[in-house]
């Protein structure tokens, strides 16, 4: 018996270990499209240094992921735009942080059921801004050839690469979850970025991820940690901020910050809420 109980544990070991080679096998080979890695290897990344943050602020408000507040990023020189992304009833991608926050500001949804893509797109977020959804996304992507398109949200690969007609080397679709990393390369998205933590960072260098997403809590938390990372060629975005003098100090750090308020033609933050969250 003992002798069986040893062959078991050494079969259950040799499994794992063969089931991590195999993750590894994944990732040994992957790079992030050269697209993206040519934008942060240049000396000026200056144009690429914030995201508008879930669309960008409009009108004082944040988190609309309307069509008036990419639009107005667009126009005050965004170049990264982030959208948060759900399904509808009908599984379409449309522009939303989740449903009980899109309730909150817009006019939806009757009988509290999650709407079909026509029903959205008839919603009004604060009483006259725009819902945002995977069609108008592809137009406005397609016209702006400069925009880079990060999602949120959503981990479904499949309609990521299936809704989205622009260039997929300019989607960095934010993965959560070990096994989703691995699921989001093999269903070949070209930029997944892995959300992560201190804790994660383990996680991180064994498999070379080189596209990261931190909470800007964390990153203050565990500086050393991730000037490390960015020494070694992790490509690191933090969410979020509003904070120009935040920003400036750790840009040699942080390739990319979110924000809302930030008017980049000026430098200078247009909220009277000028913080890093």
């Amino acid at each position: 018996m003992r002798t069986f109980g040893k062959i078991s544990i050494f079969i259950i070991i040799s499994i794992l270990f063969l089931g991590c080679d195999q993750k590894l096998e994944v990732t040994k080979n992957f790079k992030i499209s050269n697209f993206i890695l040519e934008i942060y290897n240049k000396q000026n990344k200056q144009d690429f240094l914030l995201i508008a943050h879930a669309g960008g602020g409009i009108n004082g408000f944040n988190y609309t992921n309307s069509i008036e507040a990419v639009n107005n990023s667009i126009l005050n020189g965004y170049n990264l735009i982030e959208i948060d992304l759900i399904e509808t009833r009908d599984a379409k991608l449309v522009g939303a942080h989740d449903w009980d926050h899109f309730k909150s500001i817009s006019n939806c949804c009757k009988n509290n059921q999650i709407p079909s893509l026509k029903e959205f797109k008839n919603y009004k977020i604060y009483k006259d801004l725009s819902t945002l959804d995977y069609s108008k996304i592809n137009e406005i992507f397609i016209k702006n050839k400069n925009l880079i398109l990060v999602t949120d949200k959503t981990n479904n690969f499949k309609l990521i690469n299936s809704l989205f007609t622009f260039d997929k080397d300019r989607i960095i679709v934010e993965i959560f979850g070990r096994d989703n990393y691995f699921k989001a390369i093999e269903e070949n998205i070209k930029n997944p970025m892995y959300s992560t933590n201190i804790g994660e960072l383990d996680f991180v260098k064994k498999y070379n991820i080189k596209l990261i997403a931190v909470h800007s809590k964390d990153f203050i938390a565990n500086k050393n940690a991730y000037i490390e990372l960015s020494e070694n060629g992790t490509i690191i975005f933090v969410y979020s901020s509003n904070d120009v003098k935040f920003i400036y100090e750790n840009k040699n750090i942080v390739n990319s910050f979110y924000s809302d308020f930030i008017d980049i033609k000026n430098n200078k933050c247009v909220s009277n809420v000028c913080e890093t969250y």
